[in-house]
């Protein structure tokens, strides 16, 4: 099963932290090249969700019951809203709205889906800790929305290194857990 989780986990890692490297060093950003940034990372850590989502279909071995199409669900949300608010936000207060709208219910979504699944699932902690970390970013960009583009980016950012640094982390410990497996499958133990 972990074969099948660590490379979305790392996509999303990455889509977080280049989100994040970009709000930290990006002085002055226009309002609206400010949408377009925050409608790529809305898309992309939508498209992780999808990956994996069709990782979690292929792999028979994971049971999460009712809750399997969840991972879709919210990658369904984070694209459509990303592919909204590069189109339709074209004030401020609606890029604001659209944006804290789809983080705080992806958000709220994650971390009900990892509280769910936080002792038995290998992603459950991390869906708990990013969701909240997700749901705390959109209310903090309705907080700073009359301060402008970047403090705005800079509250999702600074969720973002923190998403991106947890993703990363679980994403490398899945991989060596996968290999680990591997290894004890391909070199089982002798008994005496």
């Amino acid at each position: 099963m972990r074969h099948d989780l660590w490379a979305p986990t790392l996509v999303r890692a990455v889509v977080a932290l280049v989100f994040a490297a970009i709000t930290v060093f990006w002085q002055e950003p226009s309002p609206a090249a400010g949408r377009w940034v925050m409608a790529l990372f809305l898309v992309g850590t939508g498209l992780s969700a999808l990956f994996l989502q069709v990782r979690l279909n292929r792999n028979e071995s994971v049971d999460l019951g009712a809750s399997r199409g969840i991972p879709q669900s919210y990658g369904v949300l984070y694209v459509l809203g990303g592919a909204l608010t590069a189109v339709v936000a074209t004030s401020n207060w609606v890029f604001v709205l659209l944006s804290a709208v789809v983080l705080g219910l992806c958000g709220i979504t994650e971390l009900v889906l990892g509280m769910r699944f936080r002792g038995e699932f290998p992603l459950g902690r991390d869906w708990t800790l990013c969701g909240a970390i997700t749901v705390f970013a959109a209310m903090g960009m309705v907080l700073v929305e009359t301060l402008g583009t970047k403090a705005e980016l800079g509250v999702v950012g600074g969720a973002a290194i923190l998403i991106g640094v947890t993703q990363l982390i679980a994403a490398l410990s899945l991989r060596h857990d996968a290999r680990a497996a591997d290894g004890t499958a391909a070199h089982p133990s002798r008994e005496g």
